[in-house]
């Protein structure tokens, strides 16, 4: 997996660093969880398969040196169907078991999450947000904008981010990483994207209440478009 092995080679500043991060956002990412959510069959089984396919998945990856792998992320599509704290908790349970298996190292976890799962699924996270208030309210909006788009800017942005970080800790050099990573790393974007964007979109037609992100009475429930941005929130039931 992506920054696995790489544990003992990286500075003191950026080490401290990303367990601050890390650490930071795991925790508040605990004290999100919706427990009554998870009391429901149906949703903590779409949650606990869909972590259980991206482990496997993770499982299969290409690399070229220590830390520089490339394999599907699918943090963009758990955010958009599940919401940024499961993403992240389920990830991380599934860095763990693969790391038991034999697969990585548990004291990797930190600096692969920021990379796999924290910066990806949180950009996405970030671009649903913007699109509730830029994007015209429609499924096409939805599936492109938060998807397509939200899941390929993820991936561009971690790329960008974590060729940085290498470079600025020194494991890598720049040349090497433009060469060798950095542009193989951008072709990511275009199969997460499309991955993302076609699981959303029949995830929205068949089981809407799987996706989290996804709102009827915005989305569709409305005479005019303009007024689904004024819509209130809608009030989850214990029900």
């Amino acid at each position: 997996m992506l920054l696995q092995g790489l544990t003992s080679g990286w500075p003191t500043l950026a080490w401290i660093g990303i367990q601050v991060v890390f650490w930071t956002l795991f925790i508040g990412s605990i004290f999100r969880l919706d427990l009554n959510h998870l009391k429901h069959f149906a949703d903590t089984s779409a949650w606990a398969a869909s972590i259980l396919f991206f482990t496997l998945l993770w499982r299969l990856s290409a690399g070229i040196e220590p830390g520089l792998s490339f394999h599907i992320f699918g943090s963009a599509l758990l955010t958009l169907l599940f919401g940024f704290p499961y993403m992240l908790v389920g990830g991380v349970l599934g860095m763990i078991a693969n790391a038991l298996s034999g697969v990585g190292s548990i004291v990797d976890i930190p600096a692969s999450a920021l990379a796999v799962l924290i910066i990806p699924g949180g950009t996405t996270f970030l671009v649903w947000k913007l699109s509730l208030r830029i994007l015209p309210p429609n499924f096409f909006a939805y599936v492109w904008g938060c998807g397509f788009f939200g899941a390929t800017i993820g991936i561009a942005v971690s790329a960008t981010a974590i060729t940085t970080l290498l470079w600025l800790s020194g494991l890598y050099p720049l040349d090497y990483l433009l060469d060798f990573y950095y542009p193989f790393a951008l072709m990511q974007t275009f199969p997460e994207g499309f991955i993302t964007g076609t699981v959303l979109a029949l995830l929205v037609v068949y089981k809407p209440e799987w996706v989290a992100t996804f709102r009827d009475e915005f989305y569709l429930n409305h005479k005019n478009p303009g007024d689904a941005h004024h819509l209130p929130k809608r009030e989850s039931s214990d029900d």
